[in-house]
């Protein structure tokens, strides 16, 4: 059995609990209220604020702390090392992502593994938009996934909030 350390991160959108062991990293996802601390690796736990200091200040970080290992099933972690190569400030689609992966076919899965993404953030399941280039489904809420595509310099979604902003 692995007993899971955890951290509170207050974030510009929202408290951020992140659960984690020696092995790295095991679920960060939106809370709505703020927890104690627990660790018994200082090291990890100060690795974990600092990369999401970091990445707040410049989306553009490169993560340090590493992702345990068998999150997901093989399908998932092939979809997940996939979101992880999105660039900072880009989108690409579940079809895409689909392709990808050498399975064109499975869009549908793809959006699936990625609604069941325990690492959001370290995996950039925000990311990833419909192929219409509409916001859908982010398990940390719209509004957040419009903050960090924005924060991370994407283009698409100011042109697609532009659309509605007189409410027609």
């Amino acid at each position: 059995m692995v007993l899971l350390n955890f951290l509170y991160f207050e974030s510009p959108i929202g408290i951020i609990r992140v659960e984690y062991a020696e092995s790295g990293l095991h679920s960060v996802r939106f809370v709505s209220t703020k927890g104690d601390n627990h660790t018994d690796d200082l090291g990890m736990e100060e690795m974990i604020q600092a990369d999401l200091q970091s990445y707040f200040q410049n989306p553009e970080h490169r993560w340090e702390s590493p992702i345990a290992r068998y999150l997901g099933t093989d399908f998932q972690e092939k979809v997940w090392l996939a979101l992880r190569m999105i660039p900072a400030g880009e989108a690409r689609s579940y079809q895409e992502i689909a392709q990808l992966i050498g399975q064109p076919n499975a869009a549908q899965a793809v959006g699936r593994a990625n609604s069941q993404n325990p690492l959001l953030l370290r995996i950039p399941c925000h990311r990833v938009i419909g192929s219409d280039g509409s916001m859908v489904g982010y398990a940390g809420e719209l509004w957040r996934k419009e903050w960090l595509l924005t924060h991370e310099g994407f283009e698409g979604v100011n042109q697609q909030m532009t659309l509605f902003a007189d409410g027609e």
